[in-house]
């Protein structure tokens, strides 16, 4: 069904892009060559004429809707790094809005491109079409401080199967860099997501991650915690962290008032 708007696009990264005022005439016989078969959308992402290359966006746009599975989402993750900007951050958006899953690998690997100043588009997008692949990768992209802020926000919105687990492995993991253990955290605060708690107690044992682990902790922790809770502040050696889980645990112990 082709029911989207065709000259406004209403995608998240449209704003960062300045662009003229299109000549509405020029894009409308752009967009009525491409539906009707005369003109192919994806040779057009690179035609001088801005009208043209929007027109193409939007014609791939709809049909990413349509089939967001198709070969297509895998050919236009293709193209991202070979297009202008404001065609490549429309791309994506329109790859983010479809859940194109298919695209994920490429659109990984254009966030982790520390010279492309599409990095923060693409680790948003990733978080719409990733789903819980998208955790881990959306973590290790936080080792980069410019990217951090992006990444948390990115893994904030994510969703779908499996992203709770890939959250609580990912705090647990020894082997990711702190920078992206602590993004986790930080955006399983933001998303309120409770089901990460008990994974925070068995993170206050390590020294490193003990503050971060404490503060969500008092944000997200529920009665079902209150036996790793007890554990935690049992074998807890800094005083400050032990007296502030005693406080939680007391609070959480507390009936609540009727």
């Amino acid at each position: 069904m082709r029911f989207l708007p065709v000259l406004l696009l209403s995608v998240a990264f449209a704003s960062a892009a300045e662009t003229a005022p299109l000549d509405h005439a020029k894009y409308t016989d752009a967009l009525k060559a491409f539906r009707q078969g005369k003109a192919q959308a994806l040779a057009a992402l690179t035609d001088p004429a801005a009208e043209v290359r929007r027109a193409a966006v939007d014609d791939l746009r709809e049909r990413l809707v349509d089939e967001p599975a198709a070969p297509l989402a895998g050919q236009i993750g293709g193209v991202l790094g070979k297009v202008d900007l404001e065609t490549a951050r429309l791309l994506l958006a329109a790859l983010a809005e479809a859940k194109a899953t298919t695209t994920a690998p490429q659109v990984a690997a254009l966030a982790g491109q520390k010279d492309s100043p599409l990095r923060a588009e693409a680790a948003l997008a990733l978080a719409e079409i990733g789903g819980a692949k998208a955790v881990p990768i959306l973590a290790e992209l936080a080792r980069d401080e410019s990217l951090n802020e992006n990444v948390i926000a990115a893994l904030a919105k994510t969703s779908g199967p499996g992203v709770t687990d890939a959250f609580n492995a990912g705090i647990l993991d020894a082997k990711l860099d702190l920078a992206g253990r602590t993004a986790l955290i930080k955006a399983a605060i933001a998303r309120n997501n409770r089901a990460v708690s008990p994974s925070l107690c068995t993170l206050l044992a390590e020294e490193a991650l003990r503050l971060e682990a404490q503060k969500a902790l008092l944000k997200l922790a529920r009665p079902e915690d209150l036996p790793a809770l007890k554990t935690a502040a049992a074998s807890m050696k800094n005083a400050a962290t032990k007296a502030a889980l005693e406080r939680l645990i007391a609070k959480l112990e507390k009936p609540a008032d009727r």
